[in-house]
Protein backbone atom coordinates (compact mmCIF):
# COMPACT_ATOMS: atom_id res chain seq x y z
CA UNK A 1 0.00 0.00 0.00
CA UNK A 2 1.17 3.16 -0.87
CA UNK A 3 1.74 6.06 1.74
CA UNK A 4 1.59 9.79 1.50
CA UNK A 5 4.34 11.95 3.08
CA UNK A 6 3.38 15.50 2.80
CA UNK A 7 0.53 14.76 -0.19
CA UNK A 8 3.26 12.51 -2.51
CA UNK A 9 2.33 8.79 -2.68
CA UNK A 10 5.33 6.63 -1.97
CA UNK A 11 5.96 3.06 -1.70
CA UNK A 12 6.78 0.87 0.97
CA UNK A 13 10.17 1.09 2.12
CA UNK A 14 12.87 2.46 4.76
CA UNK A 15 12.11 6.43 5.81
CA UNK A 16 13.66 8.37 8.24
CA UNK A 17 12.26 9.80 11.58
CA UNK A 18 13.05 11.81 13.71
CA UNK A 19 11.37 10.18 16.04
CA UNK A 20 13.76 11.36 19.61
CA UNK A 21 15.75 14.75 19.70
CA UNK A 22 19.05 11.92 19.48
CA UNK A 23 19.56 10.40 16.49
CA UNK A 24 17.65 9.93 13.23
CA UNK A 25 15.38 6.37 13.55
CA UNK A 26 14.51 4.35 10.44
CA UNK A 27 11.11 2.99 9.93
CA UNK A 28 10.51 -0.30 7.74
CA UNK A 29 6.90 -0.17 6.16
CA UNK A 30 5.41 -2.81 5.19
CA UNK A 31 2.37 -4.00 2.49
CA UNK A 32 -1.22 -3.00 4.94
CA UNK A 33 0.90 -1.92 7.64
CA UNK A 34 -1.75 0.18 9.64
CA UNK A 35 -0.07 -0.33 12.71
CA UNK A 36 3.41 0.54 14.43
CA UNK A 37 4.64 -0.38 17.70
CA UNK A 38 7.39 1.34 19.83
CA UNK A 39 9.38 0.64 23.03
CA UNK A 40 12.65 -0.39 24.28
CA UNK A 41 14.27 -3.91 23.08
CA UNK A 42 14.56 -4.53 26.67
CA UNK A 43 11.25 -5.47 27.12
CA UNK A 44 10.01 -6.09 23.89
CA UNK A 45 10.73 -9.25 21.49
CA UNK A 46 9.54 -7.34 18.25
CA UNK A 47 9.06 -3.64 17.37
CA UNK A 48 9.11 -1.13 14.20
CA UNK A 49 10.65 1.60 16.21
CA UNK A 50 13.07 0.76 19.02
CA UNK A 51 13.64 3.74 22.20
CA UNK A 52 14.40 3.46 25.28
CA UNK A 53 10.98 4.22 28.01
CA UNK A 54 12.14 7.38 29.37
CA UNK A 55 12.83 8.51 25.91
CA UNK A 56 11.37 12.32 24.73
CA UNK A 57 9.35 11.40 21.52
CA UNK A 58 8.75 14.00 18.96
CA UNK A 59 5.53 12.62 18.05
CA UNK A 60 4.71 15.08 15.18
CA UNK A 61 7.10 13.11 13.54
CA UNK A 62 4.17 11.59 12.11
CA UNK A 63 2.21 14.05 10.60
CA UNK A 64 3.31 14.13 7.49
CA UNK A 65 2.17 10.41 7.08
CA UNK A 66 -1.02 9.69 5.20
CA UNK A 67 -3.10 6.99 3.55
CA UNK A 68 -4.09 6.71 -0.18
CA UNK A 69 -7.52 8.05 1.39
CA UNK A 70 -6.07 11.23 3.18
CA UNK A 71 -6.19 10.02 6.62
CA UNK A 72 -3.86 9.77 9.42
CA UNK A 73 -0.88 6.80 9.18
CA UNK A 74 -0.36 5.10 11.03
CA UNK A 75 -4.06 4.59 12.60
CA UNK A 76 -3.22 2.63 15.40
CA UNK A 77 0.05 2.72 18.23
CA UNK A 78 1.28 0.08 20.24
CA UNK A 79 3.81 2.14 22.66
CA UNK A 80 5.91 1.03 25.89
CA UNK A 81 7.49 4.35 27.28
CA UNK A 82 6.66 6.54 29.26
CA UNK A 83 5.93 10.15 27.07
CA UNK A 84 2.66 11.20 27.37
CA UNK A 85 3.23 13.93 25.31
CA UNK A 86 1.01 11.41 22.52
CA UNK A 87 -2.35 13.41 24.44
CA UNK A 88 -1.20 17.13 22.98
CA UNK A 89 -0.02 15.68 20.13
CA UNK A 90 -3.87 13.95 19.51
CA UNK A 91 -5.48 17.49 19.97
CA UNK A 92 -4.75 17.98 16.34
CA UNK A 93 -4.27 14.51 15.37
CA UNK A 94 -7.17 11.81 15.45
CA UNK A 95 -5.78 8.68 16.69
CA UNK A 96 -8.05 5.49 16.09
CA UNK A 97 -6.34 3.38 18.40
CA UNK A 98 -3.83 4.06 21.06
CA UNK A 99 -2.53 1.30 23.38
CA UNK A 100 0.22 2.42 26.21
CA UNK A 101 2.26 -0.20 28.13
CA UNK A 102 3.96 2.90 30.90
CA UNK A 103 6.34 1.88 32.98
CA UNK A 104 6.30 5.03 35.40
CA UNK A 105 8.32 5.67 38.05
CA UNK A 106 6.29 8.10 39.27
CA UNK A 107 2.74 9.95 39.62
CA UNK A 108 1.66 11.90 36.31
CA UNK A 109 -1.05 14.39 35.87
CA UNK A 110 -2.37 14.11 31.88
CA UNK A 111 -5.01 16.44 30.27
CA UNK A 112 -6.26 14.41 27.93
CA UNK A 113 -9.89 16.58 27.88
CA UNK A 114 -9.14 17.50 24.48
CA UNK A 115 -7.41 14.52 22.62
CA UNK A 116 -9.12 12.68 19.90
CA UNK A 117 -7.93 9.04 20.60
CA UNK A 118 -10.84 6.70 19.37
CA UNK A 119 -9.79 4.10 21.25
CA UNK A 120 -6.87 4.41 24.62
CA UNK A 121 -6.02 1.34 25.75
CA UNK A 122 -3.83 1.73 29.24
CA UNK A 123 -2.14 -1.43 30.35
CA UNK A 124 -1.22 -0.83 33.63
CA UNK A 125 2.19 -3.29 35.04
CA UNK A 126 2.68 -4.81 37.83
CA UNK A 127 5.87 -3.24 38.76
CA UNK A 128 5.06 0.40 38.06
CA UNK A 129 5.49 2.76 41.21
CA UNK A 130 3.61 6.19 40.06
CA UNK A 131 -0.20 6.41 39.65
CA UNK A 132 -1.63 8.03 36.54
CA UNK A 133 -4.33 10.93 36.96
CA UNK A 134 -5.95 11.58 33.56
CA UNK A 135 -8.63 13.72 32.19
CA UNK A 136 -11.00 12.27 30.07
CA UNK A 137 -12.94 14.17 27.05
CA UNK A 138 -16.48 14.66 28.11
CA UNK A 139 -17.47 12.01 24.92
CA UNK A 140 -16.64 9.88 22.05
CA UNK A 141 -13.76 8.29 23.69
CA UNK A 142 -13.81 4.12 24.10
CA UNK A 143 -11.55 3.60 27.42
CA UNK A 144 -9.65 -0.05 28.06
CA UNK A 145 -8.01 -0.37 31.28
CA UNK A 146 -6.26 -3.62 31.61
CA UNK A 147 -3.75 -4.73 34.72
CA UNK A 148 -3.58 -3.08 37.94
CA UNK A 149 -6.66 -0.66 37.79
CA UNK A 150 -5.76 1.08 41.49
CA UNK A 151 -2.49 2.27 39.50
CA UNK A 152 -4.58 4.99 37.86
CA UNK A 153 -7.38 7.74 38.70
CA UNK A 154 -9.89 9.05 35.96
CA UNK A 155 -10.81 12.77 37.49
CA UNK A 156 -12.99 14.24 35.10
CA UNK A 157 -14.31 13.28 31.94
CA UNK A 158 -16.49 10.33 30.94
CA UNK A 159 -16.06 7.37 28.30
CA UNK A 160 -18.34 6.52 26.10
CA UNK A 161 -17.45 3.01 27.38
CA UNK A 162 -15.47 1.40 29.85
CA UNK A 163 -13.77 -2.24 29.70
CA UNK A 164 -11.80 -3.62 32.61
CA UNK A 165 -9.06 -6.40 32.22
CA UNK A 166 -7.75 -6.57 35.47
CA UNK A 167 -4.91 -8.98 36.58
CA UNK A 168 -5.90 -12.03 37.93
CA UNK A 169 -4.46 -15.41 38.58
CA UNK A 170 -4.04 -18.62 36.33
CA UNK A 171 -5.96 -20.27 39.39
CA UNK A 172 -9.48 -20.33 39.37
CA UNK A 173 -9.92 -22.26 42.71
CA UNK A 174 -8.07 -18.75 44.25
CA UNK A 175 -10.69 -16.35 46.13
CA UNK A 176 -12.14 -13.96 44.16
CA UNK A 177 -11.23 -10.54 42.52
CA UNK A 178 -12.83 -7.68 43.93
CA UNK A 179 -13.07 -4.46 41.82
CA UNK A 180 -11.79 -1.42 43.33
CA UNK A 181 -13.83 1.60 43.73
CA UNK A 182 -13.42 2.93 40.01
CA UNK A 183 -13.85 6.91 40.85
CA UNK A 184 -15.68 8.75 38.32
CA UNK A 185 -15.86 6.12 35.97
CA UNK A 186 -18.67 4.53 38.11
CA UNK A 187 -21.26 6.95 36.39
CA UNK A 188 -20.53 5.04 32.75
CA UNK A 189 -23.10 3.34 31.03
CA UNK A 190 -21.79 0.70 29.27
CA UNK A 191 -19.24 -1.87 30.73
CA UNK A 192 -17.35 -4.30 29.55
CA UNK A 193 -15.64 -6.81 32.27
CA UNK A 194 -13.17 -8.80 30.54
CA UNK A 195 -11.15 -12.35 32.27
CA UNK A 196 -9.73 -15.34 31.62
CA UNK A 197 -12.50 -18.68 31.15
CA UNK A 198 -9.48 -20.39 33.40
CA UNK A 199 -8.67 -17.85 35.04
CA UNK A 200 -9.07 -16.97 39.37
CA UNK A 201 -12.95 -15.63 39.06
CA UNK A 202 -13.96 -11.85 38.86
CA UNK A 203 -16.60 -11.28 41.65
CA UNK A 204 -19.60 -9.28 41.04
CA UNK A 205 -19.92 -7.74 44.39
CA UNK A 206 -18.96 -4.25 43.44
CA UNK A 207 -20.49 -3.87 40.18
CA UNK A 208 -23.28 -1.95 41.92
CA UNK A 209 -21.39 1.16 42.14
CA UNK A 210 -22.00 1.45 38.37
CA UNK A 211 -25.62 2.83 38.89
CA UNK A 212 -26.21 4.13 36.08
CA UNK A 213 -25.38 0.61 33.91
CA UNK A 214 -27.53 -0.19 30.60
CA UNK A 215 -25.08 -2.37 28.88
CA UNK A 216 -23.02 -4.92 30.58
CA UNK A 217 -20.16 -7.74 29.18
CA UNK A 218 -18.77 -10.26 30.95
CA UNK A 219 -16.27 -12.57 29.38
CA UNK A 220 -14.40 -15.31 30.99
CA UNK A 221 -14.87 -16.86 34.73
CA UNK A 222 -17.02 -14.33 37.04
CA UNK A 223 -18.82 -15.02 40.49
CA UNK A 224 -21.52 -13.73 42.67
CA UNK A 225 -23.65 -13.15 39.55
CA UNK A 226 -26.74 -13.08 41.42
CA UNK A 227 -25.91 -9.33 42.22
CA UNK A 228 -26.84 -9.03 38.48
CA UNK A 229 -30.71 -8.91 40.14
CA UNK A 230 -30.03 -5.24 41.32
CA UNK A 231 -28.90 -4.01 38.10
CA UNK A 232 -32.50 -3.56 36.52
CA UNK A 233 -31.99 -1.17 34.44
CA UNK A 234 -29.88 -3.46 32.26
CA UNK A 235 -30.98 -2.87 28.22
CA UNK A 236 -27.92 -5.33 27.02
CA UNK A 237 -26.25 -8.15 28.23
CA UNK A 238 -23.72 -10.87 27.06
CA UNK A 239 -22.28 -13.71 28.52
CA UNK A 240 -19.31 -14.83 26.60
CA UNK A 241 -17.25 -17.70 27.74
CA UNK A 242 -18.18 -18.61 31.29
CA UNK A 243 -17.84 -21.60 32.64
CA UNK A 244 -19.90 -21.12 35.35
CA UNK A 245 -23.39 -19.26 35.25
CA UNK A 246 -24.82 -20.76 39.34
CA UNK A 247 -26.55 -17.49 40.62
CA UNK A 248 -27.44 -15.83 37.35
CA UNK A 249 -30.81 -14.23 37.67
CA UNK A 250 -33.75 -15.16 35.16
CA UNK A 251 -34.60 -12.44 32.17
CA UNK A 252 -37.57 -11.22 33.40
CA UNK A 253 -35.31 -9.80 36.11
CA UNK A 254 -34.23 -7.20 33.75
CA UNK A 255 -38.10 -5.55 31.98
CA UNK A 256 -35.95 -3.28 29.77
CA UNK A 257 -33.45 -6.07 28.45
CA UNK A 258 -33.81 -6.56 24.42
CA UNK A 259 -30.28 -7.59 23.45
CA UNK A 260 -29.17 -10.61 24.63
CA UNK A 261 -25.59 -12.58 24.27
CA UNK A 262 -24.80 -16.31 25.44
CA UNK A 263 -22.05 -17.90 23.72
CA UNK A 264 -19.53 -20.36 24.76
CA UNK A 265 -20.96 -20.81 28.49
CA UNK A 266 -22.02 -23.82 30.61
CA UNK A 267 -24.53 -26.31 29.07
CA UNK A 268 -26.97 -26.75 31.69
CA UNK A 269 -28.19 -22.96 31.97
CA UNK A 270 -27.58 -22.09 28.58
CA UNK A 271 -30.22 -24.23 27.60
CA UNK A 272 -33.11 -22.89 30.20
CA UNK A 273 -31.68 -19.44 28.38
CA UNK A 274 -32.52 -20.68 25.36
CA UNK A 275 -36.35 -21.08 26.97
CA UNK A 276 -36.24 -18.08 28.86
CA UNK A 277 -35.34 -16.39 25.71
CA UNK A 278 -38.58 -18.23 24.12
CA UNK A 279 -40.81 -17.33 26.85
CA UNK A 280 -39.64 -13.54 27.12
CA UNK A 281 -40.74 -13.59 22.89
CA UNK A 282 -44.06 -14.17 23.81
CA UNK A 283 -44.33 -11.53 26.27
CA UNK A 284 -42.61 -9.24 24.72
CA UNK A 285 -40.66 -9.71 21.39
CA UNK A 286 -37.20 -8.98 21.33
CA UNK A 287 -36.38 -5.10 19.94
CA UNK A 288 -32.93 -6.41 19.50
CA UNK A 289 -30.61 -9.31 18.51
CA UNK A 290 -30.48 -12.62 20.57
CA UNK A 291 -28.33 -15.43 20.82
CA UNK A 292 -27.79 -18.76 22.69
CA UNK A 293 -24.96 -20.43 21.42
CA UNK A 294 -22.00 -22.93 21.56
CA UNK A 295 -23.40 -24.53 24.62
CA UNK A 296 -20.41 -26.44 26.52
CA UNK A 297 -20.54 -29.99 28.24
CA UNK A 298 -18.02 -29.81 31.60
CA UNK A 299 -15.50 -32.34 30.21
CA UNK A 300 -14.77 -29.34 26.96
CA UNK A 301 -14.44 -27.03 29.45
CA UNK A 302 -12.13 -29.03 31.68
CA UNK A 303 -9.48 -29.86 28.58
CA UNK A 304 -10.07 -26.23 27.21
CA UNK A 305 -9.54 -23.82 30.58
CA UNK A 306 -9.63 -26.43 33.43
CA UNK A 307 -5.93 -26.79 32.61
CA UNK A 308 -3.03 -23.93 32.89
CA UNK A 309 -2.25 -24.73 28.87
CA UNK A 310 -4.39 -22.60 26.82
CA UNK A 311 -2.20 -19.88 25.68
CA UNK A 312 0.51 -22.14 24.64
CA UNK A 313 1.52 -22.66 21.35
CA UNK A 314 -0.19 -25.34 19.82
CA UNK A 315 1.96 -28.25 19.15
CA UNK A 316 3.70 -27.44 22.79
CA UNK A 317 0.15 -27.85 24.00
CA UNK A 318 -0.45 -30.98 22.38
CA UNK A 319 2.51 -32.48 24.17
CA UNK A 320 1.07 -30.65 27.73
CA UNK A 321 -2.21 -31.93 27.39
CA UNK A 322 -1.44 -35.71 26.64
CA UNK A 323 0.79 -35.72 29.52
CA UNK A 324 -1.13 -34.20 31.58
CA UNK A 325 -4.15 -36.62 31.00
CA UNK A 326 -1.93 -39.73 31.36
CA UNK A 327 -0.75 -38.27 34.60
CA UNK A 328 -4.46 -37.80 35.21
CA UNK A 329 -5.34 -41.40 34.48
CA UNK A 330 -1.98 -42.86 36.45
CA UNK A 331 -3.08 -41.08 39.47
CA UNK A 332 -6.54 -42.26 38.73
CA UNK A 333 -6.00 -45.96 39.64
CA UNK A 334 -3.10 -45.26 41.59
CA UNK A 335 -3.01 -47.77 45.36
CA UNK A 336 -0.22 -46.13 46.86
CA UNK A 337 1.44 -43.01 47.31
CA UNK A 338 4.50 -44.56 45.42
CA UNK A 339 2.31 -44.80 41.73
CA UNK A 340 1.35 -40.92 42.72
CA UNK A 341 4.91 -40.00 42.90
CA UNK A 342 5.99 -42.08 39.70
CA UNK A 343 3.10 -40.07 37.55
CA UNK A 344 3.86 -36.49 38.75
CA UNK A 345 7.73 -37.21 37.99
CA UNK A 346 6.71 -38.82 34.76
CA UNK A 347 4.67 -35.50 34.24
CA UNK A 348 7.35 -33.28 35.10
CA UNK A 349 10.49 -35.13 33.18
CA UNK A 350 8.44 -35.46 29.97
CA UNK A 351 9.20 -31.17 29.53
CA UNK A 352 12.53 -31.79 30.52
CA UNK A 353 13.32 -32.84 26.42
CA UNK A 354 10.81 -29.72 25.15
CA UNK A 355 13.26 -26.88 24.24
CA UNK A 356 13.07 -23.48 25.18
CA UNK A 357 10.41 -23.57 28.04
CA UNK A 358 9.51 -20.10 29.49
CA UNK A 359 9.66 -18.64 32.86
CA UNK A 360 5.55 -18.42 32.55
CA UNK A 361 5.35 -22.30 31.05
CA UNK A 362 6.93 -23.35 33.77
CA UNK A 363 4.93 -21.88 35.67
CA UNK A 364 2.26 -23.34 34.25
CA UNK A 365 3.72 -26.45 34.39
CA UNK A 366 3.55 -25.87 38.16
CA UNK A 367 0.44 -25.03 38.71
CA UNK A 368 -0.76 -28.38 36.18
CA UNK A 369 0.81 -30.44 39.00
CA UNK A 370 -0.77 -28.91 42.20
CA UNK A 371 -3.93 -29.66 40.41
CA UNK A 372 -3.27 -33.46 39.52
CA UNK A 373 -2.18 -33.38 43.29
CA UNK A 374 -5.44 -31.78 44.52
CA UNK A 375 -7.27 -35.09 42.52
CA UNK A 376 -9.85 -37.31 45.21
CA UNK A 377 -7.40 -40.23 44.30
CA UNK A 378 -4.59 -38.12 45.17
CA UNK A 379 -5.69 -36.91 48.21
CA UNK A 380 -7.19 -39.93 49.75
CA UNK A 381 -3.48 -41.31 50.18
CA UNK A 382 -2.79 -38.06 52.01
CA UNK A 383 -0.77 -36.07 49.62
CA UNK A 384 0.26 -32.64 50.26
CA UNK A 385 0.99 -29.57 47.73
CA UNK A 386 4.43 -29.81 49.37
CA UNK A 387 4.96 -32.70 48.03
CA UNK A 388 3.74 -32.71 44.92
CA UNK A 389 6.16 -29.29 44.59
CA UNK A 390 9.21 -31.01 45.99
CA UNK A 391 8.80 -33.77 43.60
CA UNK A 392 8.09 -31.21 40.61
CA UNK A 393 11.27 -29.16 41.86
CA UNK A 394 13.43 -32.23 42.12
CA UNK A 395 12.93 -33.73 38.56
CA UNK A 396 12.53 -30.86 36.45
CA UNK A 397 15.43 -28.91 33.98
CA UNK A 398 13.71 -26.13 32.89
Amino acid sequence: MPLLIDGTPHEDGVFTLELTPDAPHRLKTSPGQGSLTLGPRTLLKTADLWLPVDACVLWSCFDPFATPAGSPWPRSFYYTGNDSGFFTWAQLRTIENFSWYPQLQQDVHIDASQSQIRELSIHLQAGNQGHIHLKLPQQGMRLHLQGNLEQITVTAGLPESLSLSPATSKNPADEAFQLPDMGSLKQVATLELRNGAGKQPISLQNLLQFSKLESLSLWGNHSDLAQLSSCTQLKALSLRFMRHLSGLPALPTWPELDFFIAYNVEEATGKHLRQQLKDRAKARPWADYTSVSQLRKPEWWAKEYGRPFAGWPTARARIAHAAYELAEQEIGTASNLGHVQAALTAFTARFNTVKGIETSEREDLGLAVQQLAQLPAALSLKLTDEQAQQWFDENRDY
